[in-house]
């Protein structure tokens, strides 16, 4: 365990000289998750998701999920519950086959899946994207995106630096809505290995038919850059359009708030940084965005 603000700013500054190295894993990853996680699961996450809840209908439909949200119109059914359990379950279980390094150290925050290689540590979240939400972001909380860890307070551990949120309608010289608060390392250091943190967002896209029947359309995976490549070095956090403030109001405490993080401009940064998967007429396959 790192111990002293020194030891802990050597294995960092050592990795801000090797991003290209932090690049290529994220993605070799990206590639791996999309070709040997999602798409050998993708169809028995499809029927779990869309058939299963059809045919378990007369065992749920007198108790609903309850309504979420402002003033829901209750012609569809809360879908964030069964979306998460029916892919997280699918995606750990091919993980364990996938991965023969795999393991899964204790943290208290972070993506829904989050588990361990021999030189990283994964996060990987799940997102819902229904008819009402916008299918070309990822709404994101602090607690999900890897910062730039450019400090250390004594007896307690590594800190990030705030990112500014700006005023989309701002005229003139722009003004800050508010700073965004990263709360995820750019890496860990766990029985002497130091893991790279990487930071990956699962969107499934789904329509609304009837009450309850909620078909999957696409599948969405993203690769969001570690916080050394986002806020220090090249500073990927500056690619125009990349965050817009998030869905919380000034009520908030502000290392509280969440961002959006747009899909066009991150495959801007990088095309493999964002790849859906699409059911074709010969199963499923990937399309760039």
């Amino acid at each position: 365990m790192i111990s002293s603000k020194k030891e802990y700013l050597a294995i960092r500054n050592d990795l801000a000289k090797r991003l290209p190295e932090i690049i290529a894993l994220e993605k070799k990853y990206t590639s791996l998750l999309v070709n040997s996680v999602l798409l050998p699961v993708a169809e028995k996450i499809y029927q779990d998701f869309t058939i299963s809840p059809l045919d378990l209908l007369p065992f749920w439909l007198n108790y609903p999920p309850e309504q979420r949200g402002r003033q829901p119109t209750g012609h569809s059914v809360p879908w964030l519950e069964l979306g998460e359990k029916t892919i997280s379950s699918n995606i750990i279980s091919q993980l364990a086959n996938t991965f023969n390094d795999i393991t899964f150290p204790g943290l208290p925050t972070g993506g829904d899946i989050r588990f361990a290689t021999k030189n990283l540590y994964i996060h990987l979240d799940i997102k819902l994207t229904g008819p009402n939400d916008n299918p070309d972001e990822i709404v994101v909380p602090p607690n999900q995106v890897s910062g730039d860890g450019n400090g250390w307070i004594a007896l307690k551990g590594m800190t990030n630096s705030r990112w500014p949120i700006y005023y989309q309608k701002s005229k003139g010289r722009k003004k800050i809505n508010y700073k965004f608060q990263p709360k995820l390392p750019p890496f860990y250091s766990l029985h002497d290995n130091t893991l790279i943190c990487l930071t990956y967002f699962l969107k499934a896209v789904y329509s609304v038919r009837d009450f309850g029947n909620h078909p999957l359309e696409h599948f969405e995976l993203s690769c969001v850059p570690n916080g050394l490549l986002m806020f220090d070095g090249p500073k990927y956090g500056n690619t125009s359009g990349l965050f817009i403030a998030g869905k919380d109001d000034n009520t908030k405490a502000e290392d509280t708030k969440r961002v959006r993080i747009r899909l066009d401009p991150l495959v801007s940064i990088d095309k493999w940084r964002s790849i859906k998967v699409v059911k074709g007429a010969n199963g499923w396959v990937t399309k760039k965005r």
